[in-house]
């Protein structure tokens, strides 16, 4: 393994246990550094196999086409992932305020809202049928 690498899961390791024991007390904070702990990860694997991204959007897109796509990590996970960044972009940057529970079910990639329901399925719609 690259030191690099190592350096990276050694991040994630450490900010994923960090976001379990804030959780209960900081929720915004645990989810927050859940996300950031996902990234790490990634960033671990696509230095492994010397692939660089610039950015967190990069990061995710390069994770997708060389992990996800090549079936290496299911869908389900990258969706999740997709999911918690929006969340803690939302934590972060509107102050929102997420109950302990949501952080929670969102740190294992469950969609939840502020009331804590999950969102109604939208309807499929089939246009041939009408």
């Amino acid at each position: 393994m690259k030191t690099l690498t190592a350096e990276y899961l050694a991040t994630a390791t450490m900010r994923l246990n960090t976001a379990a024991t804030v959780a209960g007390n900081d929720p915004a904070t645990a989810l927050s550094t859940a996300y950031y702990a996902g990234l790490y990860a990634a960033r671990a694997a696509l230095h492994e196999h010397d692939i660089s991204a610039r950015s967190h959007r990069g990061t995710w897109h390069e994770f997708r086409n060389h992990f996800v796509l090549a079936g290496h990590v299911s869908v389900e996970l990258a969706t999740a992932m997709q999911r918690l960044q929006t969340a803690r972009e939302q934590a972060d940057y509107d102050a929102a305020e997420v109950a302990a529970a949501d952080a929670l079910r969102r740190r294992h990639g469950h969609r939840v809202h502020s009331a804590g329901s999950r969102r109604p399925r939208r309807r499929r719609v089939d246009h041939d049928a009408r």
